[in-house]
């Protein structure tokens, strides 16, 4: 036997069991309209997110209707449409990026008011 080898927890079918939760700091829900034909801003909204956090944030993409793109880390909501009445410029896209990059960084929870 090889002391480089590695051991992974097989389950009874013999499939790889591995707890992905400890590696998640973060999660983040992105909420689109998919009649408004969002779903570019939601792909390009995954993009930033994952260059500001990579693998330690878990991102959802949640199809919507009624005209909705929300963005929601860790439970604080960092854009709604329905409060803003319109999308995020790609400016503030990129505010919201240095905004995860900065909570997960600090590793704490912004207030929003």
């Amino acid at each position: 036997m090889l002391d480089h080898e590695y051991f992974w927890p097989l389950n009874m079918k013999n499939e790889i069991e591995v707890d992905m939760s400890d590696h998640w700091k973060m999660e983040a829900e992105i909420e689109y309209c998919v009649p408004c034909g969002y779903a570019n801003l939601a792909a390009n909204m995954v993009s930033e997110l994952f260059q500001a956090a990579g693998p330690a944030l878990a991102i959802s993409l949640k199809p919507g209707h009624s005209g909705a793109f929300k963005v929601t880390v860790d439970g604080q909501v960092l854009w709604d449409k329905k409060e803003s009445g319109r999308s995020p410029h790609i400016m503030e896209v990129k505010d919201i990026k240095a905004t995860v990059a900065n909570m997960l960084e600090s590793g704490a929870v912004i207030q929003t008011s």
